[in-house]
């Protein structure tokens, strides 16, 4: 039998005990994701012994690495203090959760989240009324997330890309087969009527992309079956690129602010009442600007952002609802 890519599902659990693997259930299946592939890494050790010929002898494996990218649109739970299910990805992206009494749920970037791992698979289906599935799974998995705002009038994208440890490729039998449970009946909202301020000022932008930067580094250790522990959150830069209008200095004075080092707040809220969810950080700073672009026949200003500290693990917060 063969396997169809739509027929391809995504289980994550965070792991409880850091680096250890976790067994997935149906409702671990339970993300919205799309657009979903896999990446087996594992160095071979080429071998040439001296035989007085050009022929190689067997290669050697080593440590055994995967990583997994895929999307999630961002959406509001339908209830502001309960998490959407996309919060507990983002959490292994180093986000600590906070939930605001009965008004709302946060993440914020934090230094002190940097072992959150999750496990996390991939799994092939046959074709066929008894299918088999074959399961790419792997555990200690961190990573970096992207919210890319594509177009005005489609929903935000969230790009993830995990990085753990290969734990297993193999067989799971039709008597055992996993199929996705609880993914969410929400809609994703549309780019519209999204106010973005940075420094106080409402920005008119298409396109928009705030990226955690965050440096996942895999650990070595020789006594693990697969060369390493797992991964880690080793540093974070979080960025923003986007396109708004040019303006002149007058109505938008960004040279002054990219010369004088300033930085400013940020924020930009998608969904109605009842359905927002908000994307700030408290000191956004111009690292380049005024890099003329083009956007339906007038000139816009490609901006590159940095987000900084203001009170220290704070540079970026998703809000769903308030927090009073």
């Amino acid at each position: 039998m063969s396997f169809m890519e739509p027929k391809r599902t995504l289980g994550a659990k965070l792991e409880a005990t850091p680096y250890t693997a976790e067994t997935l259930s149906a409702n671990d299946f339970k993300f919205a994701a799309y657009t979903v592939t896999y990446s087996g890494d594992i160095p071979m050790k080429a071998r040439k012994l001296v035989r007085g010929d050009f022929s190689k002898d067997p290669s050697i494996a080593g440590k055994r690495m995967v990583t997994f990218t895929f999307l999630v649109d961002l959406y509001h739970s339908g209830t502001p203090a309960t998490p959407p299910n996309y919060y507990e990805l983002l959490r292994a992206c180093g986000m600590k959760q906070t939930v605001h009494g009965a008004t709302g749920v946060s993440l914020v970037t934090h230094a002190d989240y940097t072992n959150v791992p999750m496990t996390i698979e991939v799994v092939e289906k046959e074709e066929g009324t008894t299918p088999v599935q074959l399961v790419i799974r792997g555990r200690g998995c961190m990573g970096n997330a992207k919210l890319t705002f594509n177009n005005v009038g489609e929903p935000v994208a969230i790009s993830f890309e995990f990085k753990g440890v290969l734990a297993a490729i193999e067989d799971r039998a039709f008597a055992s087969i996993l199929a996705p449970s609880g993914i969410s009946t929400q809609l994703p909202d549309a780019v519209l009527s999204a106010g973005l301020t940075i420094f106080g000022e409402l920005r008119c932008f298409n396109t928009l992309t705030i990226d955690l930067g965050n440096d996942i580094q895999l650990h070595t250790c020789s006594n693990q079956t697969e060369g390493y522990i797992g991964a880690h959150l080793a540093d974070r830069n979080p960025t923003v690129e986007y396109d708004p209008d040019l303006k002149l200095i007058a109505t938008q004075g960004d040279y002054a602010r990219w010369t004088a080092n300033t930085t400013g707040a940020m924020s930009v809220t998608i969904g109605g009442v009842g359905r927002d969810i908000t994307l700030s950080a408290p000191a956004a700073q111009i690292i380049n600007a005024y890099q003329p672009g083009d956007r339906e026949g007038h000139v816009t200003n490609q901006e590159s952002i940095e987000l900084k500290r203001s009170s220290g693990n704070d540079e970026f917060e998703i809000l769903q609802g308030s927090k009073t």
